[in-house]
């Protein structure tokens, strides 16, 4: 059985995603999602997760390409799942072409005898979209209040 490793926050799961979780499934035979947990997205991003860590875990679970779904407890930058990984030994960690950690993950496969793989940020089914992105939008307002200056007095209109 061919194990495949994938990592990321996931903080908010979308089709992006899905999509790379179907891509690296099919390197092998086997998944395994590893999160960052609550207390490294605080350490290395300074903001707490959408959702709770066992949501999120029960969420990711219920993906029908995803087979294990690990935690990532590790503080160090780019392999907060190093511990993780290195028990499960998997054949394959899959990461995407905009990678920022690949030189020490290449190291960590290299102690397990596992492949690096590169996957492409291939072409969407549907209009990309990011974590940010959503956050973003689910933080903005859909209107407004408008102040506007009459000589010296304000007038606050309240939409």
């Amino acid at each position: 059985m061919k194990k495949v490793f994938v990592s990321g926050c996931y903080d908010i799961v979308h089709a992006g995603h899905i999509q790379f979780f179907e891509e690296a499934r099919a390197l092998g035979d086997f998944l395994i999602v590893s999160f960052a947990s609550e207390p490294v997205l605080w350490h290395h991003k300074q903001r707490k997760p959408s959702i709770p860590d066992e949501h999120k875990k029960v969420l990711l679970e219920s993906l029908r390409m995803v087979d294990k779904v690990i935690l990532g407890t590790g503080m160090k930058k780019g392999l907060d799942f190093e511990e993780e990984f290195l028990q499960e030994k998997p054949d394959i960690l899959a990461v995407t072409e905009d990678d920022l950690y690949s030189d020490i993950k290449k190291e960590l496969c290299a102690r397990v005898g596992a492949d690096y793989v590169v996957l492409p940020k291939t072409p969407p089914k549907f209009t990309p979209v990011s974590t940010t992105m959503l956050v973003n939008r689910i933080k903005a307002p859909s209107s407004v209040p408008l102040r506007v200056d009459f000589a010296g007095g304000w007038l606050d209109v309240p939409r």
